[in-house]
């Protein structure tokens, strides 16, 4: 059967066994032919650079720490005066405008992810310029929101259209609602009326309510703009209708608003709508120039934001991000700080610093926590480099300088230098990368042997519970010591679902192992998933009756065929109700779903139970996977039942993924493509 584990504590690593036997052997073995004599060579190759460049080293060093030490006068200088530019920017009054900005932070503001100013007065965030960052971390207050008290009438008209489900009625209702309605609470019913036609298959005229909706005031409607809900909404009538022209165009609009910071949304919510604009603009093909140009200037924003959402959780001066840094100017008094990128002040502070020196250099400026803030790190300490500490405006800094051009020093010795460099530098990656791979590789079998020992002691206790129930009442009906005719019926009955335990476990090894070797053969015929659905929930119900437990099935009717093997089809979603079952202690219901969304039938599998871990979530499907726990002793299992049921999905084309807290239940999803019907079927 299927095996997950809830609320497991980390795997114990393999590694101290690797320190054991054959493991200790293969330690002294890269020790004695590998380590040592690449370190050997390295200080070889060391002693031999530094006998021939020691005169000449010396004196490039003294120059370069001299300019270290001007450079680092610069920078203070620089510093200074972006502070003061943020104390000023701090008093200016309401409503901003850039030019009212100190010029050197106005500058910043034109470029897309180049800086932000912000403030924070009576506990309110302000951003400028509007729409420089994408997200924030703070729930954003809405310029204007649906009215609270709900016009009369709407409440009837949502429960004709959600409960009731009488669309033309609600539709109606809607439109009766929006000839009296007041102009603040128009959006909100044109979105119910919208949402309504959809409902109801008139896709044009809920595409041209949507387009009314886009052209009214925006409000916020359930925590967002009624323009992007309408925006959105057109995207998704137009995937579904197939238009792709009409994608095109909307979903260029739609997601060049999100790029451009037209609406100031919670991170969850840009993300997840940036992600739909992407897919529906590739959907669409849309032109690659603008849609490339979009979404650089989007991850460039994207960079911002999360650096300001970092600055706000904890004001520092450099805030690192995965490609560029941010360094953040701030006044305590009132709060207000600039967060300007890396890159758009080396691009201004470079020529003035650098350039003035008359001097061929390379620099680079590391923060505090070692992470490049101007200049690129190189990926070896360079020739002559200098490295000097700093303190600029209270905060510590590292200085590395080194000449752009040491060739121009000393041809020769950087010619021997680059040799023995270069046979130094692939020692060291051959010794890291077979470091690396024979760690792997030994861990890994570690890691399997451990797996597959575990296997064999849980699969041995499976059968050995069946076996033992099937032989103890097969005994007692054998001796005659029941006598009793619905007793022995009882018998029977516990010793027919013993063995069909035992058969299903068995059926699964035998699955696995077919799986594992490639001849699992799948016997794909037509199937109509409704029904079949509701006969195998049905059988599994009349299985787990005796345990008090339930499931509660919303099958929808009509769900488009799919192209399956029955019976391994079946294995799967039987495993995953039996996980439900076993792993929900506290509720004896478990719920199955199954709903088509376009031209995928979807099941899902849903439980009140003790939830997974995010950690386990991630290796929940590989083979043998039993995370350590008090639960997992509790519960049989062979840790094969979620890689089973991932290889029959994977096998008829569909995906399965899960959905989980811990403490509040799991909810595992299959989809599977439906055929297309052919005319006259």
């Amino acid at each position: 059967m299927g095996d997950r584990m809830p609320n497991s504590s980390l795997r114990r690593s393999a590694w101290p066994r690797f320190l054991r036997g054959p493991g200790q052997r293969l330690v002294g073995v890269f020790a004695l032919f590998i380590l040592l004599p690449g370190a050997f060579l390295g200080v070889f190759a060391l002693r031999v650079l530094r006998q021939e460049s020691q005169l000449a080293r010396q004196r490039t060093r003294e120059s370069l720490e001299r300019t270290a030490e001007e450079i680092g006068r610069d920078l203070d200088t620089e510093f200074r005066r972006w502070n003061d530019a943020v104390r000023s920017a701090a008093s200016l009054e309401r409503p901003l405008d850039v030019n009212s900005f100190p010029e050197i932070v106005g500058q910043v503001f034109s470029e897309p992810g180049g800086g932000v100013f912000l403030s924070i007065s009576d506990k309110r965030l302000e951003v400028f310029p509007p729409g420089a960052l994408l997200y924030v971390s703070r729930s954003p207050a809405p310029a204007q929101t649906a009215p609270s008290r709900p016009p009369a009438g709407l409440a009837e008209a949502e429960s004709l259209e959600i409960a009731r489900k009488n669309y033309p009625r609600a539709i109606r209702a809607y439109r009766n609602l929006l000839d009296s309605a007041a102009a603040g609470s128009q959006p909100l019913i044109l979105q119910r009326l919208a949402r309504t036609l959809r409902k109801a298959g008139r896709l044009e005229e809920a595409a041209g309510a949507y387009r009314d909706l886009r052209r009214l005031g925006a409000v916020w409607i359930g925590g967002l703009p009624s323009d992007l809900i309408a925006q959105a909404e057109l995207c998704s009538l137009a995937s579904e209708r197939g238009d792709t022209a009409d994608l095109a165009q909307e979903a260029m609009a739609f997601y060049r608003d999100l790029a451009m910071g037209k609406w100031l949304l919670d991170k969850p919510r840009y993300l997840y709508y940036s992600d739909l604009g992407r897919t529906w603009c590739r959907d669409s093909r849309v032109e690659a120039g603008e849609f490339n140009s979009l979404r650089a200037t989007e991850r460039r924003r994207l960079a911002l934001s999360r650096a300001a959402e970092d600055f706000l959780n904890d004001p520092r001066t450099v805030l690192p991000g995965e490609d560029i840094a941010y360094l953040a100017f701030r006044n305590t008094d009132p709060f207000a700080a600039v967060l300007v990128s890396a890159d758009v002040l080396g691009s201004r502070w470079r020529p003035r610093i650098f350039s003035t020196r008359g001097e061929d250099l390379e620099a680079v400026l590391y923060a505090a926590d070692g992470s490049a803030v101007f200049g690129s790190s190189p990926p070896a300490t360079p020739p002559f480099a200098v490295t000097r500490d700093l303190r600029i405006d209270d905060t510590p800094w590292l200085l590395q300088i080194w000449p752009g051009r040491p060739e121009a020093i000393y041809a020769d010795i950087r010619q021997k230098r680059t040799l023995s460099l270069t046979m130094l530098g692939f020692v060291t990656v051959l010794l890291a990368f077979g470091s690396y791979l024979t760690v792997r590789i030994v861990r890994r079998e570690l890691e399997i042997a451990r797996l597959r020992a575990d296997f064999v002691s849980t699969v041995s206790h499976e059968f050995r519970s069946p076996l033992t129930g099937i032989r103890q009442l097969g005994g007692m009906l054998l001796d005659g010591r029941v006598t009793d005719p619905e007793k022995q019926r009882g018998y029977f009955k516990m010793i027919v679902q013993e063995s069909d335990r035992l058969s299903r476990l068995v059926e699964n090894i035998l699955d696995f192992s077919r799986m594992e070797e490639g001849r699992r053969e799948y016997r794909f015929e037509p199937l109509d998933p409704s029904p079949w659905l509701r006969t195998l929930v049905a059988d599994f119900v009349t299985e787990i009756a005796a345990n008090g437990a339930a499931v509660e099935a919303d099958i929808q009717d009509g769900l488009p065929p799919i192209s399956a093997d029955k019976e391994a089809l079946g294995s799967a979603v039987r495993n995953l109700l039996d996980n439900a079952v076993k792993y929900s202690p506290g509720s004896k219901t478990v719920w199955l779903d199954a709903s088509a969304e376009g031209d995928v039938v979807k099941i899902s599998v849903r439980d009140k139970g003790v939830g997974i871990s995010e950690l386990d979530r991630k290796r929940i499907f590989d083979r043998f996977y039993r995370a350590e726990g008090e639960i997992s002793k509790r519960i049989k299992g062979a840790g094969l039942g979620l890689s089973l049921v991932k290889h029959v999905v994977t096998a008829h084309g569909g995906t399965v993924e899960c959905q989980s807290r811990v403490g509040e239940g799991s909810i595992f999803t299959i989809r599977l493509p439906a055929v297309p019907v052919r005319g006259g079927e």
